[in-house]
């Protein structure tokens, strides 16, 4: 198998296990009862959490010659395949159970940047990696993964979700055992790039993160509380499934295209874009009268996220100074699994049990329209600059 292959089945492998840990966190968390505000804080603090661990893996990984991703991803994966099964069958307390859980949580969401960087590395050394098409094809995972793990759970319950991602880990580490390490240390007299540079040297890129925070910090209210809404509108564990899949299954024909658009249409424009779409996305899911229309609506994903994840991670590769990189791709996923999921986590469960769903519509309206427009803006910043 070509190395191109191995990076997309790993992809795929990586959004399995991505899925059993983050799909269905509310889920898990209220069988092990946890409340819809607790699972805010829990989601909230674990994103917050990974704010200061991205940067500091990432000037790890650009200072010490023996640390690579895959080094990473191995400690990661291996400390919450012997911790998710713990707290999912031993008989702890709801507290206990959030504090591991968050810990978890914020590696997890850390671990995402590492995957990106080893396609940056192996597309720095010229292997012809399609990124775009292995995010697709991770989003297809975890939208089959969403589907039928709604039904499976019904059947059994939500610890099964820990078996799930200890089965689908040593999957994945069978298989990066066969891949090249990467490394992206910064050359010698070269200083990777701090958040204060990135900011500072693409002001334009930075915009679009911060515009894509927002809209994440608008999707997330709905995301994480889907089950929620699904059961408001007389769906099932099961229902939520189905709209998981719609959504996540949708984003790889996007992805898949998402290099071939970049070499046709400006990023910016396509940025603006999936501004638009998430606009679309976030109000048809507020305004459903039924599950029906909720899936048409969760279909949008395939033009908001997932359009503008794929582009920004080649705008990163093609656009950023190779000392940059590792730092701009980490900024991704703590701008948006950051800070935006912290904000949507917290909001969206203080205002889910404190006021209703209705008050959790109404603030990611808003939040959404407000993201599209700093998105937007970035194109202005850019033509400024030239």
């Amino acid at each position: 198998m070509s190395l191109k292959n191995k990076y997309n089945l790993l992809y795929f492998l990586f959004c399995l296990v991505g899925c059993c840990i983050g799909g269905f966190v509310a889920v898990f968390l209220q069988y092990k009862g946890v409340s819809n505000t607790q699972i805010g804080l829990v989601t909230g603090i674990g994103c917050a959490s990974s704010i200061l661990l991205g940067p500091w893996f990432s000037n790890l990984l650009t200072k010490l010659e023996w640390l690579s991703p895959n080094k990473l991803l191995f400690a990661i994966y291996g400390f919450i395949a012997i911790a998710f099964p713990l707290i999912a069958y031993l008989n702890l307390s709801p507290i206990v159970i959030m504090v591991i859980y968050i810990v978890m949580y914020s590696l997890y969401i850390c671990s995402n940047s590492f995957v990106v960087i080893i396609a940056s590395g192996y597309t720095l050394k010229g292997v012809d990696i399609n990124f775009g098409l292995a995010r697709g094809l991770g989003s297809t995972s975890w939208a089959f993964t969403s589907l039928f793990g709604g039904s499976i759970i019904e059947i059994f319950d939500a610890r099964i979700l820990a078996v799930g991602f200890v089965i689908f880990t040593l999957m994945m580490f069978a298989l990066m055992f066969t891949m090249p390490e990467v490394r992206m240390r910064a050359a010698k007299g070269e200083k990777g790039g701090s958040v204060g540079h990135i900011i500072k040297t693409y002001r334009s890129y930075f915009l679009v993160l911060l515009g894509f925070a927002i809209c994440i910090m608008a999707s997330t209210m709905l995301g994480t509380y889907l089950p929620n809404i699904v059961r408001s509108l007389g769906g099932t564990t099961a229902t939520f499934g189905i709209a998981a899949f719609a959504s996540a299954f949708s984003e790889l024909p996007v992805m898949a295209m998402a290099a071939k658009w970049m070499k046709k249409c400006n990023p910016m424009t396509l940025f603006t874009i999936g501004g638009i779409a998430y606009i679309c996305r976030t109000f048809i899911v507020c305004f459903a009268p039924n599950v029906t229309v909720l899936v048409i609506g969760m279909l949008f994903q395939s033009i908001s996220y997932g359009l503008i994840t794929a582009v920004v991670t080649y705008y990163v590769m093609y656009n950023l100074a190779p000392q940059d990189q590792v730092m701009g791709q980490s900024m991704i996923g703590m701008m948006t699994s950051g800070i935006g999921s912290t904000l949507g986590n917290v909001i969206g469960g203080v205002l889910q049990d404190t006021y209703g769903l209705g008050a959790m519509y109404t603030a990611s309206c808003v939040l959404i329209v407000v993201g599209a427009l700093v998105i937007a803006s970035a194109r202005f910043a850019e033509k400024k600059k030239a």
